[in-house]
């Protein structure tokens, strides 16, 4: 996150158009109903004729004062960049025998998303009169062919992910497991989100379970656009595989 912020700084300040120095842009207003009056210096300039002119000076005066703010920031992106890597550095060149004995107050990204990759878990299953059979080219079964479009595009983009991996929730008092399509992490920053796929938008019953599992989901913390990624589609509106993978390069990587 820190390297992808200091690069787009970088980069805006080497694009930046060259300041002029010697001429100064002075702008006038004699009354709140009269239009501004420019001058370069102490001759006036006619907006008509000299427009494109003032225009660049405003801007290069735009970045005269935001360059050395931005190379402030990105010395401190950089001074940021060290300490994160330092803080990593502590836990992963530890000898492998005394990383498993604990859990480190600061767990580096890599080390988050190797933890996640091991991890074991029961997903949902399937029912014995469920007779489909999509399977991702990882090779695991799922429940339509939509998910395993989203299964093999998260694989495509090396997002790791769990296919229906329990999630326990509180409802109303009581801990309910509920099971999102998809759980993955955020390669960069190793933050977890959750994929639902709905289905089937235009089932006024499914809807309904969709918004109670939706609530759940709400009253817990995990917000929609932030934590939970929702893809769609009905018989009328298939799924936009465009789409996702415009969320996967916002959200996951």
């Amino acid at each position: 996150m820190y390297e992808r912020n200091k690069q787009a700084a970088v980069n805006t300040v080497g694009n930046s158009p060259k300041t002029e120095k010697k001429e100064k842009l002075i702008c006038k207003k004699k009354n709140a109903k009269t239009k501004y009056h420019y001058y370069i210096g102490k001759k006036y300039v006619n907006k008509k004729q000299g427009l494109t002119k003032i225009k660049e000076m405003a801007r290069n005066e735009y970045w005269d004062r935001l360059l050395p703010i931005l190379e402030m920031e990105i010395n401190v992106l950089r001074k940021a960049l060290k300490v994160e890597q330092g803080l990593s550095d502590v836990y992963c060149k530890m000898h492998e025998g005394k990383q498993v004995l604990f859990t480190p107050d600061y767990l580096p990204v890599e080390i988050k998303i190797k933890c996640f990759e091991a991890e074991e878990y029961v997903g949902l299953g399937f029912e014995e009169d469920n007779h489909t059979e999509f399977f991702t080219n990882r090779g695991e079964r799922v429940r339509s062919k939509s998910e395993k479009i989203i299964a093999d595009e998260l694989d495509r983009w090396g997002i790791p992910y769990k296919y229906e991996k329990p999630l326990s929730l509180n409802v109303n008092g009581k801990i309910k497991d509920f099971y999102p399509d998809f759980t993955a992490i955020n390669k960069t920053t190793g933050e977890i989100k959750y994929i639902e796929h709905l289905g089937m938008m235009d089932h006024p019953s499914y809807f309904q379970n969709v918004l109670a599992k939706l609530d759940a989901y709400e009253k817990n913390g995990l917000l929609i656009g932030r934590d939970i990624i929702l893809l769609h589609e009905s018989a009328y509106r298939p799924l936009n595989t465009r789409v996702i993978a415009d969320y996967i390069e916002e959200f996951l990587t």
